[in-house]
């Protein structure tokens, strides 16, 4: 006699096992449960014989149901199976339905009506059985993954390096249990021996599913990619993982530097068997998945490298972190993470007072003859890979110098080795099997938005000549060009030591010229429009306001924005960085240029090292101002005092860092005639553009624009640029609007009676 069914649940708060015994006569939702021997009316048995003995449900399982599909059978039975402890998941499998298999069927499966989709997380969970039908002993076959010597996303044909992915049950049948001696076999095979698969025998049993990959070999490190310039990194890690008294070990080093490559090389140093796991093999519902593997891994008394962290991208800490950190804090297995800097702090935020015991081994950017080595090894695979050759006399080591002196982002050799990878495949998509030399060069050029001629290196002209092509836009101030001319070319012929480009400070009155020099420098040198970083350090006065400057740290407000100078630092290093009023900044804020002056580096709040050897460090201030006197009827500036009250005002270390203290004088009356006929001509420019329509200026009209501007030390040209735009602008928009003139005419503006007329 069937058991009696409640109504078909209505309202929001129905238990789960209502809602399956509702869906369950759905015919999408029959035929799944009907592949699993299970049919409503069984359901409705169960239900009725387990409900009063079960306690109150969570209400967290709805929160798996998208709300665009609330009311489809089918999703509304995935929300269910994805919540092991709802009462609908209970009474599924007191009905003998395996529900991590229906999940799966579900995901993978198409239901009448529709096809149900879901994430790469859920379908790799979907996939994995549950930690109670499994022996966790049984660790799966690993494959294997390649690597480059410079970069271990670079694939390379001959790296093998074993990976332990998740466990994996049939969907079908239940597969046999794997004996221990033939798990035991597989596993204990020596870490410096060619790999080799175990012999089939009639005992052994089948593999788990039937396009599994080969069985498990241990890493042998013959096979691995040569590592160049590193023998002090491992040999401390390999002094770390071997020590007796057990420490928590951690590898950081930024992307790009070949950590993992690093890592996999110590199979030839450490006894046991090396596994390399990821994090983007564990899906964030699965909890049990990343255990399974690590007790399968400590149980064949090997060692386990944990990457791809810095790749997980997830708000809150994932939810194999906890099983992750036990296993590493406890030493089972003897576990390596490798982060880089910001994944190390976010495993500070999550995971507070663990990384205080731990043994942090530091890989920093390769440098040096080993990054040509490692480069031009790694190229082999990249080239074959592309079906790409290189052409004449390039070399592969070339590389390594265009991408560390004109690119950023990665650190060496794998900016190098994408630099190469990217290269080929804008090669092979114009149809070429040859990289050249020109091509190479254009591809840095556009990445590094810098002139192709910088690149080329054809001929160093352009800072030959700086001083003219700055004097073309400042006014005056022959001295200070001269000197920070010197400086640019200076670093251009290499000596500039790891430095910036130039670290001067700029002094002298409001209006002399100061931001419009560094304008001038950034146009000069790089030809971008965006080539300026302004900051007005007046805004940094307090001491908080240092976190403005290079980002706030994980978990603070204001920690995705970056920092105010080291963020367009980070996505273009070839810039001129402005520091207005540099003397209002606070002292911790002076303290940060130390760094950036003397070494030409900077770590933001994220843990990353921003790279200041390509930027032009520009500070200004108006100390001194009050020095001037007269000197042949025009305004001077007491140099010697004006640097005396620099050297006080700011402190003794910063101070000393700064390259060039430039006084910048007042301007004189020819000085303002000329900024007078280049603001005209600036504006007649605009006009030119917008409505084909040219003017000039007079002499006399310019003469009499300066007089009425006058002539103040203190204030400088902006007291003329204020009157023209007052007087000189709207007589011209005047004699446009009324259709005096036409695209293609000239005004000239000139002096009647002491006025300013248009004609």
């Amino acid at each position: 006699m069937d058991h009696p069914v409640r109504p078909p649940a209505r309202h929001a708060h129905a238990c789960s096992c209502e809602v399956l015994v509702e869906i369950a006569h759905a015919p999408e939702v029959a035929a799944l449960l009907a592949a699993h021997g299970v049919d409503a009316a069984a359901l409705g048995a169960a239900r009725a014989a387990q409900h009063a003995s079960l306690h109150a449900e969570p209400g967290d399982w709805r929160a798996r149901l998208p709300k665009a599909v609330a009311t489809e059978p089918v999703q509304r039975l995935l929300a269910i199976v994805r919540s092991a402890d709802c009462h609908g998941y209970q009474l599924l499998e007191t009905a003998g339905v395996d529900c991590p298999t229906l999940r799966r069927h579900i995901v993978d499966g198409r239901a009448p009506g529709g096809t149900v989709r879901a994430s790469r997380a859920e379908r790799v969970h979907a996939d994995r059985p549950r930690p109670d039908r499994l022996r966790p002993d049984r660790p799966r076959t690993i494959g294997s993954r390649g690597l480059s010597p410079a970069n271990p996303r670079v694939p390379a044909a001959t790296a093998r390096v074993p990976r332990l992915p998740a466990l994996r049950s049939n969907p079908i049948a239940p597969s046999p249990r794997a004996s221990t001696a033939a798990v035991a076999a597989v596993h204990t095979t020596s870490a410096t021996s060619v790999a080799r698969s175990p012999e089939p025998s009639a005992a052994a049993p089948p593999p788990l599913l039937a396009d599994a990959p080969p069985p498990m070999r241990a890493l042998d490190p013959s096979s691995l990619p040569p590592l160049f310039g590193r023998d002090r990194e491992l040999a401390a890690l390999g002094d770390a993982l071997g020590r007796r008294a057990h420490r928590p070990v951690l590898l950081l080093g930024p992307s790009g530097c070949g950590r993992t490559l690093l890592a996999s090389h110590l199979a030839a140093t450490l006894d046991g068997p090396t596994f390399l796991l990821s994090a983007l093999d564990y899906a964030e519902d699965d909890d049990h998945a990343l255990r399974r593997d690590l007790e399968g891994i400590h149980r064949t008394g090997g060692h386990a490298l944990f990457d791809d962290f810095d790749r997980v991208v997830l708000e809150a800490a994932p939810c194999w972190l906890a099983e992750l950190t036990q296993a590493w804090v406890r030493d089972q297995p003897r576990l390596l993470p490798m982060v880089s800097a910001e994944g190390l702090g976010r495993l500070a935020q999550w995971i507070p007072g663990v990384l205080e015991g731990a043994d942090v081994i530091r890989v920093e950017s390769l440098e040096g003859p080993a990054l040509g080595e490692a480069v031009t090894a790694a190229a082999t695979s990249v080239l074959a890979q592309h079906r790409v050759t290189l052409d004449g006399d390039l070399r592969a080591s070339e590389l390594a110098r265009l991408s560390d002196r004109f690119l950023t982002g990665l650190a060496q050799p794998g900016r190098a080795i994408d630099l190469l990878d990217l290269a080929c495949a804008r090669t092979r998509r114009g149809g070429a099997s040859s990289l050249d030399r020109a091509s190479l060069h254009a591809l840095v050029a556009e990445r590094a938005q810098l002139p192709l001629s910088r690149i080329a290196a054809q001929g160093d002209q352009d800072v030959l000549e700086l001083e003219t092509r700055l004097a073309t836009r400042v006014v005056g101030h022959i001295e200070p060009i001269r000197a920070i001319a010197q400086l640019v070319r200076r670093n251009r012929a290499g000596l500039g030591g790891g430095r910036p480009i130039l670290g001067a400070l700029l002094l002298g009155p409001s209006g002399v010229g100061k931001t419009e020099l560094a304008k001038a420098l950034a146009w000069a040198l790089f030809e971008r429009d965006d080539a300026l970083v302004r900051l007005d350090m007046s805004e940094y006065a307090e001491p908080h306001t240092v976190a403005r400057i290079v980002g706030a740290p994980p978990g603070y407000v204001g920690y995705e924005q970056g920092g105010a100078l080291t963020e367009p630092l980070l996505r273009h290093p070839h810039t001129v960085v402005l520091l207005d009023e540099i003397e209002k900044a606070h002292r911790d804020v002076h303290q940060l240029l130390l760094q950036i002056l003397d070494e030409g580096r900077l770590t933001d709040g994220r843990g990353r090292t921003i790279d200041f050897r390509h930027a032009a460090i520009l500070m200004t201030s108006n100390l001194g101002a009050q020095c001037i006197r007269r000197v042949g009827g025009r305004p001077r500036m007491d140099d010697a005092a004006v640097l005396d009250l620099a050297r006080g005002a700011f402190p003794v270390e910063l101070w000393n860092r700064i390259e060039a203290p430039l006084v910048m004088q007042p301007l004189g009356s020819e000085d303002l005639r000329r900024i007078c006929r280049k603001i005209a001509k600036a504006s007649s420019d605009r006009l030119l553009h917008e409505r084909g329509v040219r003017y000039a200026l007079s002499e006399a009209a310019c003469e009499l624009l300066v007089v009425r501007a006058g002539i103040d030390p203190d204030l400088g040209a902006r007291p003329l640029r204020h009157l023209l735009g007052r007087e000189l602008d709207p007589l011209v928009a005047d004699a446009v609007l009324r259709g005096r003139v036409r695209a293609g005419d000239s005004l000239t503006i000139e002096v009647d009676h002491g006025r300013l007329v248009a004609r």
